[in-house]
Protein backbone atom coordinates (compact mmCIF):
# COMPACT_ATOMS: atom_id res chain seq x y z
CA UNK A 1 0.00 0.00 0.00
CA UNK A 2 1.04 3.29 -0.77
CA UNK A 3 1.06 6.32 1.51
CA UNK A 4 2.10 9.50 1.59
CA UNK A 5 2.47 11.58 5.14
CA UNK A 6 3.01 15.37 5.30
CA UNK A 7 2.71 17.46 7.88
CA UNK A 8 -0.78 17.60 8.32
CA UNK A 9 -1.71 15.18 5.32
CA UNK A 10 -2.04 11.33 4.39
CA UNK A 11 -2.72 11.30 0.49
CA UNK A 12 -3.31 7.31 -0.68
CA UNK A 13 -4.47 5.98 -4.00
CA UNK A 14 -7.95 4.99 -4.08
CA UNK A 15 -8.51 0.98 -3.53
CA UNK A 16 -10.92 -0.79 -6.15
CA UNK A 17 -12.97 -1.25 -3.11
CA UNK A 18 -13.33 2.35 -1.86
CA UNK A 19 -13.78 3.18 -6.02
CA UNK A 20 -16.57 0.75 -5.73
CA UNK A 21 -18.22 1.77 -2.61
CA UNK A 22 -18.45 5.42 -3.80
CA UNK A 23 -20.45 4.29 -6.88
CA UNK A 24 -22.57 1.19 -5.59
CA UNK A 25 -22.72 2.05 -1.32
CA UNK A 26 -22.04 5.46 -0.74
CA UNK A 27 -24.30 5.81 2.09
CA UNK A 28 -22.86 2.82 3.93
CA UNK A 29 -19.84 3.70 3.20
CA UNK A 30 -20.06 7.24 4.83
CA UNK A 31 -21.43 4.98 7.61
CA UNK A 32 -18.63 2.94 8.20
CA UNK A 33 -15.72 4.71 6.94
CA UNK A 34 -13.41 6.58 10.21
CA UNK A 35 -13.21 9.14 7.69
CA UNK A 36 -15.90 11.64 7.16
CA UNK A 37 -16.52 11.75 3.21
CA UNK A 38 -18.09 15.08 2.71
CA UNK A 39 -21.30 15.50 0.56
CA UNK A 40 -19.62 17.63 -2.18
CA UNK A 41 -16.63 15.12 -2.38
CA UNK A 42 -15.64 13.63 -5.18
CA UNK A 43 -16.49 16.01 -7.88
CA UNK A 44 -18.48 15.23 -10.78
CA UNK A 45 -16.00 15.08 -13.02
CA UNK A 46 -14.34 12.37 -10.57
CA UNK A 47 -17.88 10.95 -9.95
CA UNK A 48 -18.08 10.53 -13.93
CA UNK A 49 -14.31 8.93 -14.11
CA UNK A 50 -15.22 6.64 -11.32
CA UNK A 51 -16.62 3.67 -13.69
CA UNK A 52 -13.05 3.80 -16.03
CA UNK A 53 -11.05 3.81 -12.95
CA UNK A 54 -12.66 0.83 -11.15
CA UNK A 55 -12.73 -0.82 -15.04
CA UNK A 56 -8.96 0.25 -15.16
CA UNK A 57 -8.23 -1.68 -11.73
CA UNK A 58 -10.15 -4.65 -12.57
CA UNK A 59 -8.04 -5.33 -15.85
CA UNK A 60 -4.58 -4.12 -14.46
CA UNK A 61 -3.79 -3.99 -10.47
CA UNK A 62 -0.10 -2.06 -11.54
CA UNK A 63 -2.20 1.02 -12.71
CA UNK A 64 -3.11 1.33 -8.69
CA UNK A 65 -1.05 4.63 -7.69
CA UNK A 66 -1.57 5.47 -11.41
CA UNK A 67 -5.22 7.27 -11.05
CA UNK A 68 -7.33 8.56 -7.80
CA UNK A 69 -5.82 10.01 -4.90
CA UNK A 70 -7.31 10.66 -1.62
CA UNK A 71 -6.44 14.12 0.10
CA UNK A 72 -7.28 13.04 3.75
CA UNK A 73 -6.67 15.48 6.85
CA UNK A 74 -5.48 13.41 9.45
CA UNK A 75 -6.31 15.61 12.39
CA UNK A 76 -9.88 16.44 11.21
CA UNK A 77 -10.12 12.67 9.76
CA UNK A 78 -11.61 14.20 6.51
CA UNK A 79 -11.64 14.02 3.06
CA UNK A 80 -10.60 17.52 1.79
CA UNK A 81 -10.03 16.55 -1.88
CA UNK A 82 -8.41 14.47 -4.68
CA UNK A 83 -5.51 14.32 -7.30
CA UNK A 84 -6.41 12.38 -10.12
CA UNK A 85 -3.52 11.10 -12.47
CA UNK A 86 -4.49 9.98 -16.24
CA UNK A 87 -3.00 6.67 -16.11
CA UNK A 88 0.47 5.38 -16.14
CA UNK A 89 3.48 8.37 -17.34
CA UNK A 90 3.11 7.39 -21.52
CA UNK A 91 6.03 6.30 -23.42
CA UNK A 92 7.68 10.04 -23.10
CA UNK A 93 7.11 10.01 -18.88
CA UNK A 94 4.26 12.23 -18.78
CA UNK A 95 2.07 12.12 -16.42
CA UNK A 96 -1.26 13.90 -16.46
CA UNK A 97 -2.50 15.06 -12.91
CA UNK A 98 -6.17 17.57 -11.87
CA UNK A 99 -6.94 17.99 -8.86
CA UNK A 100 -9.98 19.48 -6.59
CA UNK A 101 -10.18 20.33 -3.13
CA UNK A 102 -13.21 20.49 -1.17
CA UNK A 103 -15.00 24.24 -2.10
CA UNK A 104 -15.41 25.46 1.57
CA UNK A 105 -11.55 24.44 2.20
CA UNK A 106 -10.18 27.98 3.14
CA UNK A 107 -6.34 26.89 3.54
CA UNK A 108 -4.96 27.16 0.41
CA UNK A 109 -1.69 26.19 1.56
CA UNK A 110 -3.01 22.41 2.05
CA UNK A 111 -3.60 22.25 -1.33
CA UNK A 112 -0.06 23.17 -2.05
CA UNK A 113 1.22 20.65 0.72
CA UNK A 114 -1.02 18.44 -1.35
CA UNK A 115 0.53 18.69 -5.01
CA UNK A 116 4.05 19.30 -3.77
CA UNK A 117 3.91 15.91 -1.84
CA UNK A 118 2.25 13.65 -5.01
CA UNK A 119 4.63 15.80 -7.41
CA UNK A 120 7.47 14.53 -5.69
CA UNK A 121 6.22 11.35 -5.31
CA UNK A 122 6.13 11.06 -9.19
CA UNK A 123 9.17 12.16 -10.24
CA UNK A 124 10.89 9.39 -7.84
CA UNK A 125 9.10 6.96 -9.90
CA UNK A 126 11.97 5.61 -12.22
CA UNK A 127 9.08 5.88 -15.93
CA UNK A 128 7.88 9.41 -14.71
CA UNK A 129 9.80 12.39 -16.52
CA UNK A 130 7.55 15.00 -16.21
CA UNK A 131 4.34 16.41 -14.84
CA UNK A 132 1.87 18.46 -17.24
CA UNK A 133 -1.52 19.63 -16.41
CA UNK A 134 -3.51 22.59 -17.59
CA UNK A 135 -6.07 25.59 -15.63
CA UNK A 136 -7.97 28.60 -16.94
CA UNK A 137 -6.12 31.92 -17.34
CA UNK A 138 -8.31 33.40 -14.59
CA UNK A 139 -7.81 31.42 -12.26
CA UNK A 140 -5.57 33.46 -10.71
CA UNK A 141 -5.15 31.02 -7.26
CA UNK A 142 -3.89 27.62 -9.40
CA UNK A 143 -1.94 29.86 -10.88
CA UNK A 144 0.00 30.87 -8.23
CA UNK A 145 0.07 27.55 -6.70
CA UNK A 146 1.83 26.04 -9.98
CA UNK A 147 4.28 28.73 -10.05
CA UNK A 148 4.92 28.02 -6.11
CA UNK A 149 5.65 24.28 -7.24
CA UNK A 150 8.33 25.35 -9.84
CA UNK A 151 6.00 24.55 -12.62
CA UNK A 152 6.63 26.06 -15.88
CA UNK A 153 3.64 27.74 -17.96
CA UNK A 154 4.19 26.44 -21.72
CA UNK A 155 1.38 27.52 -23.47
CA UNK A 156 -1.55 29.24 -23.77
CA UNK A 157 -4.71 27.68 -25.91
CA UNK A 158 -8.06 29.60 -25.83
CA UNK A 159 -8.68 30.49 -22.18
CA UNK A 160 -6.44 27.58 -20.69
CA UNK A 161 -3.02 27.44 -19.90
CA UNK A 162 -0.62 24.51 -20.13
CA UNK A 163 1.85 23.62 -17.24
CA UNK A 164 4.68 21.32 -17.05
CA UNK A 165 7.40 20.09 -14.61
CA UNK A 166 10.46 17.67 -15.15
CA UNK A 167 12.68 16.68 -17.87
CA UNK A 168 12.62 18.16 -21.25
CA UNK A 169 11.55 15.88 -23.71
Amino acid sequence: MIEIFTERLLIVPCSLDIAKSLVFHRQELEQRSPIIIPREWPSPLITSMLPIYIENLEKDESVYGWGLWLIIDYMDKTIIGDIYLQGKPDKRGVVNIYFNMVKDLKDSSLTYEAVDALMEWIITQTEAKKVITECSDSNFQTIRLFEKLGMRCTKKEGAFLKWEMGEAI
